[in-house]
């Protein structure tokens, strides 16, 4: 672990997260290439990249982008609802969509923050029939990325996916095999806390056996704290660098002393607590962890620190002290309330921008699940954690502890060899689905069927409204809706529309390929 920096002053509001490296564009660990490279031309695919000005979506910065999209009127809400369902969850399909334009757009935050009244039983149903086993790590990221594309309360996924990145630990080092549940132990605990207190979040992850044993707080010792968890308490987790000395760590390490795991739980023993006299951020006294908790929670450099967080997770990055304040406010008029914080961020101004809108590249768990569950599959989804893991993004295995840089900077998330797979898993997506051994594409023909799509220019448009709100410019749809007509070779399946005209299924497959596969659906 490193080092405190040298202390500074403190100044509140603090100044941002120390800098990020640049993201690269090198292909590691890139997978083959099944895609179909005239589909990928078709629509400029290759476009997509890293410019000066920022993010590039076919050849245009951001901005243009917004200013091309961006509508008014009824158009206007339909945007923000599916950037919402996005933002605050995985994106959704039509149903779901249409449940949360008829609410409006504060209703629909009230129903994602008030997730208890939401029922899920369905959800649990469905996994509890996959009999998963939850010692293993690949049944454990399948388990939560079902949770993410089958539930009813995206926000309480999304947010739990956020504190995972935050308060980080890993199933490769949790004790060993015999004890991988922890993982599952700890994931519950933020499930179950993610719009708690912070102060209650702190006290928790604080005596969770995973964390207990990934930041080695089983180690101290009264007479010899380890101090590596006091200090990613305070820096990365808390307040930050530069509001805390080396002394603080060491004095914090002794007042968290004390705690230990025995199998699956915690317990906290008075006589391994160290009973000196600690002097902690300005505090003395026989101070123990509830103390160090109640200290950084109250401290004025914690709800800056978090509200940067959440901030350029949900909404954009690098905000502004301005961004940030409307999060800080309701952080100390709610006595820390998680719950609180995330209305004041989802009914800010700055979330329903047009600098929020499509401002961060998704996140492979965000693009895995949500064209997962946009197109409604139906399949046990076997194959999710091993293309999430190809992506650049292994559940309950962040790099390191201080969570993945993509969370932070999302053109981090994007390189030649990541792009190439989130092409191959929209491929296989539609042509044989996500379980092992078995073969479940998505049925066109009953979809076609079932929402009467009379023809190739409105099965676009269906598509296109709820997988890219509405906005795909009126060039692409010609050009999908040209390429969906043209002629295939060799003999095929074909699909038949409502007006009774067929269609060969590899072109009508194709179509959708090429727009979950476009430049404007790889943006949040």
């Amino acid at each position: 672990m490193e080092e405190a920096a040298s202390y500074e002053e403190p100044h509140w509001p603090p100044s941002a997260e120390q800098s990020e490296p640049q993201p690269t564009t090198s292909a590691a660990n890139a997978a083959p290439a099944s895609a179909r490279l005239p589909r990928r031309r078709l629509l400029g695919l290759a476009g997509i990249g890293l410019g000066a000005a920022g993010l590039v979506v076919g050849g245009v910065t951001l901005e243009q982008f917004w200013q091309h999209s961006h509508s008014t009127g009824a158009q206007a809400d339909q945007q923000l609802i599916g950037h919402l369902l996005r933002r605050a969850g995985f994106g959704a399909g039509p149903e779901e969509l249409a449940l949360y334009r008829n609410l409006g757009f504060s209703a629909a935050v009230d129903r994602l923050l008030n997730y208890q009244q939401v029922p899920d039983d369905e959800m649990e149903q469905r996994l509890a029939a996959l009999k998963l086993n939850l010692d293993r790590p690949q049944d454990q990221q399948r388990w939560w990325l079902l949770r993410m594309a089958w539930t009813q309360r995206p926000l309480l996924e999304k947010m739990t996916l956020f504190w995972h990145g935050v308060l980080t630990s890993s199933f490769r080092k949790v004790g060993g095999p015999r004890f991988y549940r922890r993982m599952i132990i700890q994931n519950q605990f933020l499930r179950e806390h993610a719009f708690d207190t912070f102060d209650s979040i702190l006290l928790g992850i604080t005596r969770d056996p995973a964390m207990l044993f990934y930041l080695d707080l089983t180690k101290s010792t009264r007479n010899i704290p380890n101090e590596n968890y006091a200090r990613e308490l305070m820096e990365l987790f808390t307040i930050g660098l530069g509001h805390y000395t080396q002394q603080d760590v060491t004095e914090g390490a002794a007042a968290l002393s004390g705690w230990h795991v025995r199998g699956f739980s915690s317990y906290y023993n008075p006589a391994t607590h160290s009973d000196r006299i600690k002097h902690f951020l300005g505090h003395s006294g026989n101070l123990d962890y509830r103390d160090v908790i109640r200290i950084l929670a109250n401290h004025p450099a914690a709800p800056w620190f978090l509200a940067r967080k959440l901030f350029s997770f949900f909404v954009y990055e690098n905000p502004s002290e301005e961004d940030l304040q409307p999060l800080v406010t309701a952080y100390q008029q709610s006595n820390h309330n998680i719950g609180a914080v995330m209305r004041a961020l989802l009914l800010s101004p700055q979330f329903a921008s047009a600098k929020a809108y499509r401002s961060r590249l998704k996140s492979p768990v965000e693009f895995a699940v949500g064209a997962y569950r946009a197109l409604g599959l139906q399949d046990d989804g076997s194959l999710l954690p091993q293309f999430t893991t190809l992506m650049g993004q292994t559940l309950f295995d962040p790099p390191n502890v201080g969570g993945w840089p993509g969370d932070k900077v999302s053109a981090f998330w994007l390189n030649s060899g990541t792009w190439m797979t989130r092409l191959n898993y929209v491929d296989l997506l539609l042509r044989r689905g996500l379980g092992r051994g078995v073969v479940h594409p998505l049925n066109l023909q009953s979809l076609i069927e079932k929402n009467r799509i009379a023809s190739p220019e409105a099965f676009v448009d269906y598509f296109a409204a709820f997988l890219l709100d509405g906005q795909l410019a009126g060039d692409r749809r010609d050009q999908l809706v040209s390429y969906l007509t043209m002629p295939a070779t060799g003999r095929q399946e074909s699909v038949t529309f409502a007006n009774g005209k067929s269609y060969p299924l590899s072109r009508v497959r194709g179509a959708l390929y090429l727009l979950l596969a476009s430049p404007e659906y790889q943006l949040n």
